[in-house]
């Protein structure tokens, strides 16, 4: 102090600056915290989103499958014939699915020549398959495509004209396309959803 009583102007005790570092980190620390739970919410929202979209798009892609489905029997890869729909509920090779059919490439205008098209669960995924031909040949290989993550079960049932469900489909050869196909499926996290698709 000066003569006058007073404190010179122009600086900080030690106690003022170390008081205003531990509050500048309390600080520090409460506002990282903040952000980073707001970007823990952020990246499980974006993550749901994707589920969801993932999820509207196989109910999409399947239903326009169904629908476009035409009679027209194919080939297997040991020249077998094989119903225009067909499918079984174990997947017993790599290149097998549980759900084959024929479809019209454009469906909408009724036209465009016809594609083998399936479904499968395998390792916890959703596939949608392709095939490069109607007729296999011995070392066609589908095209494979990830539909969903984190499935526990995706399983089908087939319903006849007597109102009969089925796992394995045609139950006759004379079967064509099922009356309604049901879907069960069932995520990793438990959720678990069902859909119907009449004809």
């Amino acid at each position: 102090m000066n003569r006058s009583g007073t404190r010179p102007q122009g600086g900080f005790t030690l106690l003022e600056l170390m008081v205003a570092v531990a509050i500048l980190a309390v600080l520090g620390v409460t506002a990282y915290a903040g952000l980073d739970a707001a970007y823990r919410t952020q990246a499980r929202l974006k993550e749901e989103d994707a589920r969801w979209r993932a999820l509207a798009l196989l109910w999409l892609r399947l239903e326009d499958d169904l629908r476009a489905w035409v009679p027209r029997p194919v080939r297997a890869r040991g020249g077998q014939p094989q119903a225009a729909w067909l499918a079984e509920p174990q997947v017993h090779a790599a290149y097998g699915a549980q759900l084959e059919m024929t479809r019209l490439t454009d469906a909408a205008a009724g036209e465009g020549p016809p594609v083998r098209v399936g479904y499968r669960l395998r390792e916890g995924r959703v596939e949608g398959l392709r095939w490069p031909v109607l007729d296999a040949g011995p070392r066609a290989e589908p095209q494979v495509a990830v539909l969903l993550t984190g499935v526990r079960v995706f399983d089908l049932a087939y319903l006849d004209a007597q109102g009969v469900w089925h796992t394995r489909w045609p139950p006759a050869p004379e079967a064509g396309r099922p009356r309604a196909v049901r879907v069960s499926l069932s995520l990793e996290d438990g959720r678990v959803f069902h859909r119907l698709f009449a004809f």
